[in-house]
């Protein structure tokens, strides 16, 4: 069985998609405490490790397959400041340390998660480097946005970029990206049974706002500060880690009973977490969780690619 370290860990979607294919994850880390909470309520071994990834003792860790890390994409992010590596904060920069990691692990391969605009940030530049980097330490490179809905069978646009090395260039070769394929689960499909009434807007100031534009049960809609937006392809906009912070972006529907905010549970089952269990947290670190996460199916279907081909 093929050993994973899990980087930027968060609730542990890569992890769980990781383990879905049949790897077995050795090391998890993340910075936010919140997050282990999440994360060892639902993995029975391996509990989250905290701390700054730049602060770890990298030859201390266990040895490992592959490292797999959703690093920071705030700093590549359309809705951030598109900083890339010369964030302020430093996180376009934690790139580089996990570049030190793989330099010191040697795993026979990695997976890396960002945003979509990773490949065009600053003209491609920041890309090219990425790129230049990861060859120069000896890995043979595939990379390719893939979207929730098209790829994970999950009515979420989602769209990210995921890049795969492998140090053999005969492994490298017998890997390809998963086919997209056909959508069967609608949002109506993952909607809970039983919503607490805190969710729902009627008494509530935004609702004289929106009451009339909310009116289709079977679309998601998104509140934009000013206006009602309906996602057109009938799914679910790209959850986000503010979600539920500024108001802005939690996703609405409109059920028998009213119209309401998706609950976090609902979030995360838009994640591909169907039976996730959620602590006794406020709502709004729960959204952030959520947003912050990857599409547990559409990793699940790169792992059993990457398991393809790696055994010879």
């Amino acid at each position: 069985m093929f050993r994973t370290i899990d980087l930027f860990a968060g609730v542990g979607g890569v992890r769980l998609g990781f383990e879905q294919a049949g790897f077995e994850c050795v090391f998890a880390n993340d910075v936010d405490p919140r997050t282990k909470i999440t994360y060892d309520l639902n993995f029975s071994s391996v509990p989250m490790h905290v701390q700054d990834m730049r602060e770890l003792d990298y030859h201390a860790l266990p040895d490992a397959d592959f490292i797999l890390g959703g690093f920071p994409c705030q700093a590549f992010s359309i809705a951030g400041h598109r900083q890339g590596f010369e964030d302020e904060r430093d996180r376009g920069n934690l790139f580089f340390y996990i570049c030190d990691m793989i330099k010191i692990k040697q795993p026979l391969g990695f997976l890396l998660e960002n945003v979509k605009n990773l490949v065009s940030h600053d003209g491609g530049k920041t890309f090219q480097i990425i790129q230049y980097v990861l060859s120069e330490m000896g890995y043979y490179l595939k990379f390719q946005v893939l979207n929730s809905m098209t790829h994970g069978n999950i009515p979420q646009n989602r769209e990210r970029i995921f890049i795969v090395g492998f140090k053999d260039p005969a492994m490298t070769e017998r890997f390809s990206f998963p086919e997209p394929i056909d959508r069967t689960v609608d949002v109506i499909d993952i909607l809970d049974l039983e919503v607490p009434e805190k969710y729902y807007y009627m008494g509530k100031p935004l609702y004289d706002r929106i009451k009339n534009d909310v009116t289709d049960p079977t679309k998601v809609y998104q509140w934009r500060r000013q206006y009602v937006r309906e996602n057109k392809a009938g799914v679910c906009p790209t959850l986000t880690a503010n979600m539920g912070t500024g108001g802005h972006n939690v996703p609405i529907i409109c059920d028998d009973h009213g119209i309401r905010r998706l609950t976090p549970n609902e979030c995360f089952k838009l994640q591909g977490f169907y039976d996730i269990i959620l602590p006794n947290m406020t709502d709004s670190h729960l959204y952030k969780q959520a947003g912050n996460s990857v599409t547990v199916p559409v990793i699940k279907r790169i792992a059993k690619s990457i398991l393809h081909a790696s055994h010879i």
